[in-house]
């Protein structure tokens, strides 16, 4: 059986209805893993909240035998059943207090977790967001490298000397500056200086002015600790990068763990799975002067073409994402080899980059800017300054095409922006092409533009010889501006997907970051009432090498979860299984399926 932590995965649902929002653009977090809804900093409140939240805010102490475990105190008199100070007790004195029964008596029994415990739980499902309050630098790094968790986490501190401590240790591990007061440009210099580019801020002390100032350096604001729904929908509508909250429930938008989601999202897929060119754009963080651009797939390498002579990598905090390229029209464009890779041979395709531009359409010289271009116009992204929009053309290889598009408006300059574009041929009965802006859809064309509605199912046109930053090796338009993370996939990304990539490139993750992420390999990805309140579809993905299944049901989220005895799926073909169970608890039930 599998019992791995990255081999099941538990989905909750209720007999009402309601939709799941994910992926918002500002990103939840858990304050002490939800503390509304659960006893703070326990493994019951990070399991209730880890499929809602984005990062999970917790708290770390050391014992007096050397161990991390998590706690806001110092002491443990308010969340046990013991008392004393922290420091003064060893790892086995502290397990042996109950650090649930203070706040229901559902939660008898639930023990001080370690730190290695709570990232354990909570990844892949959330990002650890994790707050020193105790322990020295050498310490945290030492033991964040032995739990091979350097890149998968977030580390904050009130003390910038420490973060900075931290930092020269460890310059992958990524960090959050927490502060309160004033805000100032002196304050964020030092945070910047420190090696953080995140900034965790009182929201009382937050209003435009700070979040403007924040984002003119590079550094993304989250505010903390925000739990009434008006003050949740100010900061949402402010613009700040995360909120902090003991509810994050209601910053993602949905209701909270009482009611029960009936139709859940698609299940993830590995970010991977047909990927045909990824550019991590870092080649200048060796050599300033580098002329080849590095694909990771080792297909599509491209070849770096700068008459201006200068360099044009930059890194930094001018990057986006390690390093990032500089593009300057047609002194400073990305030639990609001519490889039959890019004959995509099939009626999907999906792209994600960021890019920072330097003119809106309507400011550029010419008729386009060519961020990834053609003159065949297979699949490419480019300003467009006639129609004033940002857009993506796909051509199929019955000679249709589409063009949705980022009107201007919703454009800026000398902001980083993530595009994404999405071709697929089989959606409905005329294929559907969409363009998206920091993880929100933008535009959607049904079937192609000269007889919308009909015709756009073929597969993408074969031919491309392509340009990062021009019309191709001959083509004369250029794009001017900065791209990073640039990548291609011969599949159609779902737009939780994308929205995953945008909120992992807003907290420093790479996609190649996500993709050693680890992955769910089996999934609930729906279920069905039919008719409502009487039977239940219970519809899963296996991605793993499992072939017999068992689906387990409880009456709370963190269990006991027992199995449903001769309850055998459907096999629905193409590792798609479906669960058929009639409900014995009117109220809700939550469920699991496991692999045998």
């Amino acid at each position: 059986m599998s019992h791995g932590l990255f081999y099941r995965w538990m989905l909750v649902f209720a007999l009402t209805e309601a939709t799941l929002s994910s992926g918002a653009a500002v990103l939840s977090i858990a304050h002490r893993g939800g503390s509304l809804y659960a006893p703070e900093n326990t493994i019951a409140a990070f399991t209730n909240s880890r499929a809602i939240t984005d990062l999970m805010e917790t708290d770390s102490q050391i014992t007096s035998d050397g161990k991390f475990v998590i706690m806001h105190d110092l002491t443990v008199d308010r969340t046990t059943d013991g008392t004393g100070a922290i420091v003064s007790q060893t790892l086995a004195q502290l397990k042996s207090y109950d650090a649930g029964s203070w706040f229901s008596a559902k939660y008898i029994g639930e023990r001080i977790p370690t730190m290695e415990e709570m990232i354990t739980n909570t990844l892949p499902y959330s990002i650890p967001f994790i707050e020193a309050k105790a322990g020295g630098a050498a310490a945290y790094v030492a033991e964040f490298q032995r739990l091979n968790v350097v890149t998968n986490i977030i580390f904050q501190s009130f003390d910038w000397n420490f973060l900075s401590q931290v930092h020269a240790l460890e310059p992958n591990l990524k960090l959050c500056a927490l502060g309160s007061g004033t805000m100032t440009a002196a304050s964020l210099i030092s945070i910047t200086n420190a090696g953080a580019r995140l900034v965790s801020w009182a929201g009382a002390n937050v209003t435009t002015n700070e979040l403007n100032l924040a984002h003119s350096m590079d550094l993304k604001l989250y505010v903390w600790t925000i739990n009434s729904g008006a003050e949740i929908t100010n900061f949402i509508n402010m613009g700040v990068d995360g909120i902090v909250s003991d509810d994050p429930w209601t910053v993602r938008g949905v209701p909270p763990p009482i009611v029960i989601i009936t139709n859940p999202p698609p299940a993830p897929t590995y970010l991977g799975d047909r990927l045909i060119a990824y550019w991590k754009m870092d080649d200048g963080l060796a050599n300033t002067f580098a002329t080849v651009v590095t694909d990771s797939k080792s297909t599509n390498y491209a070849t770096f073409v700068r008459p201006d002579g200068l360099s044009h990598w930059i890194s930094g905090s001018n990057a986006k994402l390690g390093g990032s390229l500089q593009l300057a029209g047609l002194n400073a464009y990305a030639n990609i080899l001519s490889n039959a890779n890019f004959n995509i041979n099939t009626n999907e395709l999906s792209f994600s980059t960021w890019v920072k531009l330097e003119q809106l359409p309507a400011q550029l010289a010419g008729s386009f800017g060519a961020i990834f271009d053609s003159t065949t116009d297979c699949y490419v992204l480019y300003l467009d300054k006639v129609n004033n929009e940002l857009r993506f053309k796909i051509t199929d290889t019955a000679g249709h095409a589409a063009r949705p598009g980022i009107a201007a408006a919703f454009l800026q300059t000398g902001q980083w922006l993530h595009l994404a574009a999405v071709y697929n041929g089989n959606a409905g009965n005329a294929g559907r092409a969409t363009i998206y802006l920091n993880g929100a859809l933008m535009d959607t064309h049904i079937g192609n533009d000269s007889t919308p509605g009909t015709g756009l199912t073929a597969n993408v046109k074969t031919g491309q010889v392509a340009s990062i930053g021009r019309e191709g090796p001959t083509g004369g338009n250029g794009f001017s501006g900065m791209v990073d993370d640039f990548a291609i996939w011969k599949r159609a990304l779902t737009q939780t997907e994308i929205q995953n990539i945008y909120n992992g490139g807003q907290i420093g993750q790479s996609l190649g970051d996500l993709m050693i992420q680890p992955t769910n390999l089996l999934t609930i990805t729906s279920i069905k009432q039919t008719p409502p309140g009487v039977h239940l579809e219970i519809n899963f993905q296996n991605l793993g090498p499992w072939s017999s299944f068992q689906l387990r049901r409880a009456t709370n989220i963190a269990g006991p979860y027992f199995p449903i005895p001769s309850l055998v799926p459907v096999v629905l073909g193409g590792g798609n299984y479906r669960f058929n169970y009639s409900p014995t608890n009117t109220v809700g039930e939550f469920y699991r399926v496991e692999g045998l």
